[in-house]
């Protein structure tokens, strides 16, 4: 093989272990970040480009959560599980991977607890936003104000995340 050919193949193995390694980075928010365009620092967290929707100025904010977790929200009302197959990741690469072959059974139980809390509480935040959200429809209905096409897609949104939310909660 050529030295050029020996070049590229070697060029091709460190991308790819970059790629590796960048997947199984113990960061979650770096694991994300990496993979966004434009990222840019503000306040305690960042804000980057949509990958999940064409987006010309930034709309997505990330930060670092509880336990190191990434959290991210998109103000044009993409979910984080099609921001983050966007990205070419998994809504589990934006939790830090604990070990749990070491665990006893009682530990990991109480990192199943914690998990299914974590949820509920995520749930919950849901249920709070989308809910008040619903409430703004339904005013603006009552007043015989008619909704526009925007509002009538975005009382939709809220009523999926509601039934997401739902399923959350009682474990379906």
């Amino acid at each position: 093989m050529s030295r050029n050919g020996n070049a590229a193949l070697a060029s091709g193995a460190e991308k790819h272990s970059t790629v590796l390694q960048e997947k199984y980075t113990s960061d979650p928010t770096e694991r994300l970040l990496s993979r966004l365009d434009r990222v840019r620092r503000c306040g305690k967290g960042w804000i980057a480009r949509c990958p999940a929707h064409e987006d010309k100025t930034a709309s997505l904010s990330v930060a670092v959560g509880e336990g190191g977790a990434c959290i991210l929200h998109c103000f044009a009302g993409c979910r984080a599980v099609d921001v983050v197959a966007a990205a070419g990741l998994e809504l589990s690469d934006l939790f830090i991977r604990k070990p749990t072959a070491n665990m006893t059974f009682a530990e990991r139980a109480a990192l199943r607890e914690h998990a299914r809390q974590a949820q509920w509480k995520a749930a919950l935040n849901v249920l709070g936003l989308e809910t008040k959200i619903v409430v703004i429809g339904g005013r603006q209905i009552k007043q015989r104000t008619p909704l526009n096409d925007d509002d009538e897609q975005r009382l939709d949104i809220a009523l999926q995340r509601i039934d997401d939310a739902r399923e959350v909660l009682y474990g379906r």
